[in-house]
């Protein structure tokens, strides 16, 4: 019964492919060859122009009786029970005609080629470019026959398949330089290739076994791309070496949050995002940070400087910074209008990648500078570009603060009324601008403004001792103490 049914069904299917055959031969042959053997023997032309194709069946060459008789053997083939192997490698998938359908729309097809055939006005030159216009490739005539091909090579495709893998640079530590990772091509099932064969198969045997072809898919950097963005465009440093230890613990934090960090083409780039929210938690401690327009201790003291260093060193790479923030108060490690404030909530440092290359970005702290170093390919043009702030008018800091030092906090250097403790020394403010230059062969040629800012003057900040001097007892008119180890560091 089992084999009743199953002869049954292969008797449908090929009763199907004879219908397909028979609609091809009296829907599309016939008529066909009727108009070429008319216009052949007027135009005195037997042959089919080179090239010409029809479902992927090659009649370069042939008169009208021979493209006749190698499509009746093409159609006769189809007759026969199909079997198609694919091989790649070590793996192999088989099919049979049980595993592809016939496809209903063929006869619509061909009927549109049979009514192209019939115009009785149209020229002849203008007809033939219809038609082969109107011919299809392998793909078409391929899912034509063998409806459901293409996901089937979809499918092995997800076995065969890899995904390429770009070239990447790691930072040579011992050498200053970059070690290059090459690049891995991938590979992709060819299905063109695929589809061509099956055609060109057909037209001898119904009994296929085909060779998968693949094509290299390219990486999106090769090592010559890498290469490239590898080059170091510049490279700035500021001094920290007078920072107490809890300052210079939070500058090596974050510097090593940015230390070998990758922007890739079209990727924004955000100080606040790479370095994280500076937390205890995180090893963060306090020092002094700028809040309203004084100094105070706060969390993460000394992160801006970490900022500002990059900032410049961004700009002498001809990097354009899309987000930067002023500090309120002047700061000692950087010239007017080229500092960075950053602060988790408020303000941040960004730019984003406009090359087609990624950038690198370098840092180190080693305990007295902080440096920052950029490589990429972005676009200096053989520039030497520096920077400059320039000082327009200073703002005077005016006179010291004198704080009572009633809780005691420093009775051990000041006790009694006269005695005066520096925690901090005063400082002007300023209005300034920044300017970016451009330099070739030592001749500026090119400024641009950055900003123009004013900082406020900061006044000295004195503690008194808060006891009346005993009678008889005299303090000096120049009793002032200056401790190291409170005055502020900016």
């Amino acid at each position: 019964m089992k084999n009743s049914t199953e002869n049954n069904k292969r008797w449908r299917i090929v009763k199907h492919i004879k219908i397909v055959c028979l609609i091809f031969v009296f829907s599309f042959a016939i008529p066909f060859f009727a108009f070429y053997l008319i216009n052949e023997f007027v135009f005195c032309n037997a042959t089919f122009e080179e090239g010409y194709t029809v479902c992927g069946v090659d009649l370069s060459g042939l008169t009208a009786d021979e493209a006749e008789q190698k499509l009746s053997n093409i159609a006769k083939s189809t007759e026969e029970d199909l079997s198609l192997t694919l091989t790649y490698g070590s793996k192999e998938w088989k099919f049979g005609s049980n595993d592809f359908e016939i496809h209903s729309n063929i006869h619509i097809v061909l009927e549109e080629l049979q009514k192209s055939n019939r115009k009785p006005s149209v020229n002849k030159a203008k007809l033939i470019r219809k038609i082969k216009n109107m011919g299809f490739d392998s793909k078409i005539a391929t899912n034509y026959v063998l409806l459901g091909i293409d996901e089937k090579l979809d499918n092995i495709a997800l076995e065969i398949d890899t995904t390429p893998i770009s070239a990447c640079a790691k930072y040579n530590y011992n050498k200053n330089t970059f070690d290059i990772i090459p690049e891995t091509f991938g590979t992709q099932l060819d299905k063109e290739k695929v589809y061509d064969d099956i055609v060109n198969g057909l037209k001898f045997s119904s009994n296929l076994s085909i060779d998968i072809s693949t094509k290299n898919v390219l990486p999106k950097f090769t090592s010559e791309d890498i290469l490239k963005s590898t080059k170091k465009q510049s490279e700035f440093s500021t001094s920290y070496a007078s920072s107490n230890m809890d300052r210079k613990n939070n500058i090596k934090l974050a510097v090593n949050q940015l230390n070998e960090y990758q922007i890739m083409p079209n990727e924004t780039f955000s100080f606040n995002n790479v370095v994280g929210k500076r937390t205890v938690d995180k090893g963060y401690k306090e020092a002094n940070i700028i809040k309203d327009g004084v100094f105070v201790k706060g969390v993460g003291g000394g992160i801006c400087q970490v900022s500002t260093t990059l900032y410049n060193a961004l700009l002498l790479a001809n990097i354009e910074v899309s987000e930067v923030h002023k500090h309120s108060l002047p700061v000692s490690y950087v010239e007017p209008c080229l500092d960075a404030m950053v602060s988790w909530s408020t303000a941040d440092l960004k730019f984003t990648n406009t090359s087609s290359l990624p950038i690198y970005i370098i840092g180190h702290a080693d305990g007295n500078k902080i440096t920052f170093k950029i490589y990429g390919d972005t676009n200096k043009e053989n520039y030497t570009i520096k920077t400059k702030g320039v000082i327009l008018k200073t703002i005077p800091a005016g006179k010291d603060k004198i704080i009572p030092d009633k809780t005691g906090r420093y009775s051990d250097k000041i006790m009694f009324k006269g005695e005066f403790l520096r925690v901090k020394q005063a400082k002007n403010g300023y209005e300034a601008k920044s300017y970016i230059e451009y330099y070739k062969n030592g001749e500026l040629v090119k400024s641009k403004q950055l900003r123009h800012a004013t900082y406020d003057a900061q006044p000295g900040i004195l503690y008194e001792g808060c006891e009346s001097l005993p009678e008889g007892m005299t303090i000096p008119k120049e009793n002032l103490t200056i401790d190291k180890n409170t005055i502020v560091n900016d």
